[in-house]
């Protein structure tokens, strides 16, 4: 199906702004996922790429009278291999922006993608930032600071398309406070999926069924459960009970966060690296109380065996997880991708679940930042209204490049000027609960809402193919592996019916960093900062330092340069 390359866009486009975007992270991708860009390329011209039949505001897609020069900067892959003739300044999308639209973009300059992000910096410290720039927070937050960008919020409500503004309004208020300042709209935001930001508990259903187990609930069971496992050897010899992450990876991360332990700290109330904030009062997660005991625990865990012994140093945590030695991990809702291969072949049974629970039987989630991308426009620039075109256009016409073959060998999110992922923030919810209601023959495909749902209606098609009876249970046993299909849907499907599943039906309290942003004393003392907390909370785990290092670090955390990170920090979110 050709709305599953769709896929391999989407993915391409997070993996170059991962690249591109100097403070913030992109979505992660998964190693079970291809991360095959797909490729763009066509005789096609404007006639080939309607403009789609979206209106929104009243101007929305309609060229300019007169042509209108747009300016900006690129940071290009490498690896871009660009049919002949062809080059970012001269690219198909840069040629049907000036046919369909009238706009005419050109490039003030190109550089790599690996070093847009300090290109940026560098514009932003001299006051020579492009008409039109895609950035991450840290660089949207210092352009507002220093009165670089222009409110949008007129502008946007004219020219945004329907589709365009049902993805900004999809983020609810969190998302309008990310790009809001004194009421105003600053920039144009790619929405972030909800749930992408929460990590669950992944385990081996067919293990918990072997040794006639019920799915953990408390951490202690988690334990216990996890302990059974390598008691058992179920992965022989070498049986790993809770696999961690591995040399590389992050122990904690804001947002999706696979191979981590961040549940773990869920359960006891704590939230590294995350500023919370309370009545105007902020604080630092890692260096308060909950992180401690969490520590602690972790710590048991370890020494018990319970944890992956190569934890911090293994090379890849895929290997053991789908090489069958482990039983449980941590990650988002796609991790059915990365447990695609067994799943296809049968040999493995992995389900999710809102565990551990805290002392209160909640599941406590640390949230990812509504967007970690921003389109902004140069203050003083007369056409701020090209930026929300140019967005408008890749929107309305991305898949009908992919349905018409443009997309043949060069990667679209490598040369589309101000790229990004588009997509709605509750996107995955929604997909399950339609899914979950066509499944049980509860309504029709055609009662289905699928507009600006990108890939709904090709997952409604497959989920009628591929899931057997009964429709109620997603064992392993009741899906079609075997048909044609089931390769390019089941990983998928997987990921939302069982990795979604427990976000929907189980519930969660979600925890909101308070600031995502950059102040002048991190500036110069962030990194070593974050250095002392990843080697103090590594060696606790490992037992190479006793639980109470932590009172040590907190103190030297507050006396090289915390105390004023954290004045800093309370200033600002408190303005």
């Amino acid at each position: 199906m050709k709305l599953k390359k769709l896929v391999s866009i989407m993915l391409a486009g997070s993996m170059v702004l991962s690249m591109t975007a100097c403070g913030g992270n992109a979505p992660e991708s998964d190693a079970g996922v291809s991360d095959t860009a797909a490729e763009t390329g066509s005789e096609g011209n404007a006639s080939d790429a309607p403009a789609g039949s979206e209106t929104g505001g009243s101007k929305a897609l309609q060229p300019f009278d007169e042509t209108v020069t747009i300016k900006m900067g690129h940071g290009l892959d490498p690896n871009t291999v660009f049919d002949e003739g062809e080059t970012v300044e001269n690219s198909r999308f840069v040629q049907w922006l000036k046919d369909d639209l009238n706009i005419d973009v050109q490039y003030d300059w190109i550089c790599a993608s690996s070093d847009f992000g300090q290109k940026i910096n560098l514009c932003i410290a001299s006051n020579t930032i492009p008409d039109a720039v895609n950035v991450g927070q840290s660089q949207y937050l210092a352009m507002l600071k220093y009165d670089q960008i222009q409110p949008l919020t007129d502008v946007f409500e004219e020219y945004a398309s329907d589709q365009l503004k049902q993805y900004v309004r999809s983020g609810g208020d969190a998302l309008m406070d990310a790009i809001s300042f004194n009421g105003e709209m600053y920039a144009i935001p790619a929405p972030e999926i909800t749930a992408g930001g929460v990590n669950i508990m992944w385990i081996r259903q067919d293990w918990l069924d072997e040794l006639d187990l019920e799915v953990p609930r408390s951490i202690d069971e988690v334990i216990d459960v996890a302990q059974k496992f390598v008691d058992a050897k179920l992965g022989g010899d070498n049986t790993i009970g809770i696999i961690g992450p591995a040399s590389g990876d992050q122990l904690v991360n804001i947002g999706g966060n696979r191979w981590g332990l961040d549940p773990i700290f869920g359960a006891f109330n704590s939230y590294p690296e995350y500023w919370l904030e309370n009545d105007g009062k902020v604080t630092y997660g890692s260096v308060e109380p909950q992180t401690k005991e969490a520590l602690a625990k972790l710590a048991e865990m370890y020494a018990a065996g319970v944890i992956d012994p190569e934890v911090f140093v293994r090379n890849d945590s895929l290997e053991p997880v789908t090489g069958g030695k482990a039983g449980i991990f941590f990650g988002p809702w796609w991790c059915g991708y990365t447990v695609d291969s067994v799943t296809l072949n049968g040999s493995q049974e992995w389900m999710a679940y809102m565990v551990p629970l805290a002392s209160d039987g909640k599941f406590y989630s640390p949230m990812a930042d509504p967007t970690k991308q921003y389109v902004c426009v140069r203050k003083g620039y007369e056409h701020p209204e090209a930026a929300i075109q140019i967005i408008n256009y890749l929107i309305a016409n991305e898949q009908s490049w992919v349905d018409n073959d443009m997309t043949q060998n060069n990667i679209t999110a490598s040369i589309y000027p101000l790229f990004n992922v588009y997509d709605n923030a509750d996107e995955i919810e929604y997909s399950y609960e339609w899914l979950k209601k066509f499944n049980l023959g509860e309504v029709k495909k055609e009662d289905v809402d699928v507009t600006g749902r990108k890939l709904l209606r090709s997952d409604l098609d497959a989920i009628e193919v591929l899931k057997l009876d009964p429709k109620d249970d997603f064992s392993l046993e009741y899906w079609d592996l075997d048909n044609e299909m089931a390769a390019s849907n089941i990983p998928r499907l997987v990921s939302i019916m069982i990795g979604e599943r427990p976000l929907v039906e189980e519930g969660y309290e979600p925890i909101y960093n308070a600031y995502s942003g950059q102040t002048d004393t991190m500036a110069a003392k962030w990194a070593n900062l974050q250095k002392l907390e990843e080697e103090t909370f590594a060696k606790i785990i490992l037992g190479q330092a006793p639980i109470d290092e932590f009172d040590s670090f907190v103190e030297k955390w507050y006396a090289e340069g915390g105390s004023e990170i954290l004045e800093e920090v309370t200033a600002a979110v408190n303005e």
